[in-house]
């Protein structure tokens, strides 16, 4: 049963932290030593902040590593697109980072600004995760 605190839902059962809009939601799920962030909605100039926070509030706990899966987003705007650089170049340094994205609303618009060429884009959450472990 989620648990409200500070506008963000607690799932005790699988230490998952949904926050959402209307537009927009993050589910975060902590699974070994990743940090798995799954992103619904569509991801603009009004809730790429949003998911900025959700990936600050990720990297807090020193993952090994962060995979943003983008398999139910429907829109990825150039503000999205900032937002997973930064996150990168947050975790980059010493861990991990990888995108889950495979359709026309989210790995076209990666590849056509060359991100693919940045960081790693993965088709399934489950090939993120093997390569990742």
């Amino acid at each position: 049963m989620p648990v409200e605190r500070n506008n963000k839902a607690f799932i005790a059962d699988d230490s998952a932290d949904t926050v959402g809009s209307a537009a927009l939601t993050v589910v975060t799920v902590a699974h070994s030593e990743l940090v798995i962030l799954t992103v619904q909605g569509a991801v603009d100039a009004l809730t790429a902040p949003q998911l900025s926070e959700s990936i600050n509030d990720a990297l807090t706990g020193a993952p090994r590593g962060v995979i943003i899966d983008l398999s139910t987003t429907e829109f990825l705007a150039s503000a999205g697109m900032t937002a997973l650089v930064t996150a990168y170049e947050a975790i980059a340094p010493t861990g991990l980072f990888g995108v889950v994205a495979d359709g026309p609303a989210t790995s076209r618009p990666l590849h056509l600004v060359g991100l693919d060429q940045t960081f790693t884009l993965y088709p399934t959450l489950d090939q993120a995760i093997a390569d990742m472990a």
